[in-house]
């Protein structure tokens, strides 16, 4: 079996592979691989190697996958408060406007002259606060959504750097 190995040496990296004399093998200036000192022990053997391989290639494109699913929604939830926030913008002026006019209405009422239409400036102002509290339902059920979505994207982002820490030499 140390022979198979030795021959097939050339196909696997220097990087790969674990023993006390990992530090001397070196690629010569030739480009060829010295001989490598096998370890003289394998934790789970060879298909121990093969299942942590795979169990890592699984967590990676998991990880990726949850990344790309979660980008649009996040991006989504982005864009629906920029259009929310526009709406408010339209709407403020609105319930302002609505209130002068009611104001100005209960003012001249109150010297008399009811000839501004008191009730139809109260029914302005309150279909003017009733869309602002649609929207204000709206952008707080939109901040919940990104909320969680956001934090869900930092969840697997924080896993991502965690995987690609233990890639680095000395951190596995």
């Amino acid at each position: 079996m140390t022979s198979i190995l030795r021959r097939g040496s050339e196909d696997v990296p220097l990087s790969s592979i674990e023993g006390p004399d990992l530090a001397s093998a070196a690629i010569s200036e030739a480009g060829t691989y010295p001989p490598v000192r096998l370890p003289s022990r394998i934790p789970g053997g060879l298909k121990g190697v093969t299942d942590d391989l795979e169990r890592h290639a699984r967590d990676w494109r998991n990880t990726y996958r949850m990344l790309e699913h979660q980008r649009p929604l996040l991006e989504a939830a982005e864009i629906e408060r920029d259009r929310l926030h526009d709406t408010l913008s339209r709407i403020v002026p609105r319930v302002h406007d609505a209130n002068r006019g009611l104001v100005a209405s209960m003012e001249m009422a109150k010297k008399g002259d009811f000839s501004g239409d008191l009730s139809g400036q109260f029914a302005r102002s309150l279909t003017a606060l009733d869309e602002l509290e649609g929207i204000a339902e709206a952008l707080t059920s939109n901040l919940l959504q990104m909320r969680a979505t956001w934090e869900q994207y930092a969840r697997t982002v924080i896993r991502a750097q965690k995987q690609r820490d233990e890639l680095k030499p000395g951190m596995a």
